[in-house]
């Protein structure tokens, strides 16, 4: 029993760690703390032993001992540390690693890559830059920062962005990244997590990625599918799940048509689980495109509505709704009817709320409403009076306050400003306001 436990507690160790061969096969720059030799990784589910380096959980707040690292590796795992930004060549410029393939820096902290951090990376094939704060916009922007990982596969910036830059804004420098990066190898790209709220604006961003086969989008805010693909040839695969779609407009459903027919061979998986699907009159023309379309809808048959008219819809699978309302007249449209009236589809409502507007919720909101203001009205009728004596000794106060300090900068005499100016450029040291420190 004691060698069975053992033996699971060595290879608990060796799995955790990379399946490195020891702690002690590192340069000594790397202080003891990280593993380096053969062994088994995740990146390729196991199936072949690589020369491994592993620094997680290691404390390290720079990552200067990576100018050390052996020039064998082909698997970098450095993760779990503090390491704000990353230096220029942060691993040795006179080295080419012609056998790494797998660099890990997620959970790092990271906020900035230099645009000359990353050299000899010609045949790394993932990059992952999970869980970071990086900051790719204004003065923080390197659009080349990708540009030597020429045979790039896989790119994992799952919520590796700031959450102080509006996600429109690190979308626009990630369409120039991808632009002055010349990926044009790479085949899935990773952006879950990054509280993307719209792609429109922005709806070329992926176009450069000419070999794209996979871009995956989940836990976002999505309220549509609104980016472009017609210039994706290879994509097959666009994962939508965990976001806020309620139904996909008219033109996003044109736009995956339109690709299906524009491809001579090949398909398209569109993952869509787990929306605030909501099934009313205006999802007439989603309810009938998921039962058309040549685009395969993964598990589609297996999505509910979370709101809609009639309030019987709710919670019933997409595939078992036949009967469909409308919010505003209550006219009843099936779902084979093909003289419906068309209404706009007012996205932003159903986004911000995952349930909706049922109408017992909206007639008891109203009524209350309705209900609070009647009684503040009645006793403010009733105790007019006392309102009087308390209000009018105060507002007498403010209008003679008002006399005194309403002069505006424009009606202050130029002597006064003079005055204050040269009596500010004579104080001493001592007698100078103390400055007010800004955040950056």
């Amino acid at each position: 029993m004691v060698a069975i436990i053992a033996v699971w507690a060595v290879a608990s160790w060796a799995l955790l760690s990379g399946g490195c061969e020891a702690l002690d096969n590192c340069p000594p720059s790397f202080g003891g703390l990280c593993s380096c030799g053969m062994g088994y990784s995740r990146y390729d589910n196991f199936q072949k032993e690589k020369f491994t380096v592993n620094c997680t959980n290691t404390g390290f707040t720079n990552a200067s001992m990576l100018r050390d690292l052996p020039v064998q590796t082909e698997v970098l795992i450095f993760n779990g540390n503090t390491v704000p930004e990353l230096p220029f060549n942060v691993f040795s410029n006179f080295n080419n690693f012609d056998d790494l393939e797998t660099i890990d820096m997620s959970n790092n902290h990271l906020r900035f890559i230099q645009g000359k951090t990353f050299h000899k990376v010609y045949n790394v094939k993932n990059l992952i830059l999970d869980h970071n704060d990086l900051e790719i916009t204004d003065k923080r922007e390197r659009p080349r920062v990708f540009s030597n990982f020429e045979n790039l596969e896989r790119l994992h910036l799952t919520n590796a962005f700031s959450e102080k830059i509006n996600s429109s804004d690190y979308l626009l420098s990630l369409e120039d990244i991808f632009y002055e990066s010349d990926l044009i190898y790479l085949k899935i790209l990773h952006l879950e997590q990054n509280e993307i709220w719209s792609i429109g604006n922005n709806a070329k961003v992926f176009c450069q990625l000419e070999y794209l086969e996979q871009v995956l989008l989940g836990d976002n805010r999505l309220i549509d599918f609104d980016f472009r693909i017609d210039c994706l040839h290879s994509l097959r695969y666009i994962d939508l799940e965990r976001n806020m779609i309620p139904r996909l407009s008219d033109r996003a459903m044109a736009d995956l048509d339109s690709f299906m027919k524009s491809k001579t061979a090949g398909y398209l998986h569109v993952k869509l689980a787990e929306n605030p699907f909501v099934c009313d009159c205006r999802s007439k023309n989603f309810l009938n495109w998921l039962n058309t379309t040549s685009v395969q809808v993964i598990d589609w048959e297996k999505y509910r509505c979370i709101d809609g008219y009639p309030e019987s819809n709710i919670g019933k699978l997409l595939n078992e709704v036949h009967e469909l309302d409308c919010p505003a007249s209550s006219s009843k449209i099936k779902t084979n009817s093909r003289n419906s009236e068309s209404f706009h589809d007012d996205h932003v409502n159903i986004i911000h709320h995952h349930s909706g507007y049922s109408s017992s919720t909206i007639g008891a909101l109203s009524f209350f409403l309705v209900f609070t203001s009647s009684m503040l009205l009645a006793i403010a009728y009733f105790h007019k009076q006392k309102i009087m004596d308390l209000v009018v000794p105060y507002w007498d106060f403010i209008t003679r306050k008002i006399g005194y300090t309403g002069i505006s900068n424009d009606e202050t005499p130029q002597e006064l400003v003079k005055n204050g100016l040269g009596d500010m450029k004579n104080a001493t040291k001592d007698e100078k306001p103390e400055k007010i420190p800004i955040k950056s």
